[in-house]
């Protein structure tokens, strides 16, 4: 396959559920933030006419065969993969989930394939994957798989804060039977390794979170602490990584940091939100290439009606722009 070669970064924006709100921020991106096409040149993976349906102006979208011959003059590159049946907004169909899978896939093999490329992913229904018999954990899981990484890392990235989510999607109830010393100081080597070549901080200082209420009370309400978070903290500093804690979650977002370690997903994604609201971004470490997505889902229950904030999106495209240039 031909090598992009242009000047700005090409972006491969996949376009997700084609019955949630991906098509609309994305379209909506580019219509508030004009700014976005002096960044990069955006090529998206998706339906031409599900995106036409959000866009008021037509000439905004340039349908293309490939990624020869695309247009780096304010307008949305489509790479159009067909529908042959009508999408209705905010209706749950394992067709969309079939769909959605469809446009990852390609976006991902042709990031895999040119240079100071990137890709932002529109957001999906793991739900509605599933449905359609697609095994599907998630974006940051099935992306890896495509580009056969064993081991990657959740990065959430806002303006004062940069949060790593040790582990993911799974029941609460789980966490700590999978954390372990192995898992934590896995994860933040991944991260370390991202914030060290795409943000350049040499050495990132690392504030670890507790897990239990009181860092557990010497054990007395949970032992987590003491068997793995402390010894990992020990691990990682006798390695050259500089890492401090556990301390209070609340306490580790208003300290001064490079990076935040979390266990769960609500641990970080609540003060998250309370403070940045849709202002953050999903950052996968670990990759060959660089991968955002807005901090959000699918929002069946506002698709169609145009009323979705791009916000994320917008920061999504920034931030994945932003650091091909920073290589």
């Amino acid at each position: 396959m031909k090598q992009v070669d242009l000047d700005k970064p090409v972006i491969f924006i996949s376009m997700g559920d084609p019955a949630g709100i991906g098509p609309e921020i994305i379209i909506n991106s580019f219509l508030k933030d004009k700014n976005l096409f002096n960044i990069c040149t955006p090529v998206v993976i998706g339906s031409l006419s599900i995106l036409s349906y959000y866009c008021s102006k037509k000439d905004l979208l340039l349908p293309v065969k490939d990624i020869k011959n695309l247009s780096i003059n304010n307008k949305i590159n489509v790479i159009n993969i067909d529908t042959d049946k009508k999408i209705i907004p905010g209706k749950h169909d394992k067709y969309c989930g079939r769909l959605s899978i469809k446009y990852l896939e390609y976006a991902t093999k042709l990031v895999l394939n040119n240079n100071r490329t990137a890709i932002v992913t529109a957001p999906v229904s793991k739900e509605t994957i599933m449905s359609a018999g697609i095994n599907f954990s998630g974006h940051t899981e099935y992306i890896a798989k495509l580009s056969d990484v064993k081991s990657v890392a959740m990065l959430m990235v806002s303006k004062y804060n940069k949060v790593l989510l040790v582990t993911r999607h799974i029941p609460l109830k789980n966490v700590s039977k999978v954390l372990s010393i192995e898992l934590i100081t896995q994860q933040i080597e991944i991260v370390c390794d991202t914030l060290k070549k795409y943000f350049k901080l040499k050495t990132p200082k690392i504030i670890m979170c507790n897990f239990n209420p009181h860092q557990g009370e010497n054990g007395r309400i949970g032992d987590e602490e003491k068997k793995i978070i402390e010894p990992a903290i020990i691990k990682l500093n006798k390695s050259g990584i500089s890492a401090k804690g556990p301390i209070p979650t609340y306490k580790a977002f208003i300290s001064p940091s490079d990076l935040i370690v979390c266990y769960y997903h609500d641990q970080a994604m609540i003060p998250l939100k309370l403070l940045y609201g849709l202002k953050f971004v999903n950052l996968t470490c670990g990759l060959p290439f660089i991968r955002t997505s807005p901090s959000h889902g699918v929002a069946y229950d506002i698709a169609g009606k145009n009323i979705a904030d791009p916000t994320s999106m917008i920061d999504a495209i920034k931030l994945a722009s932003q650091l091909i240039t920073n290589l």
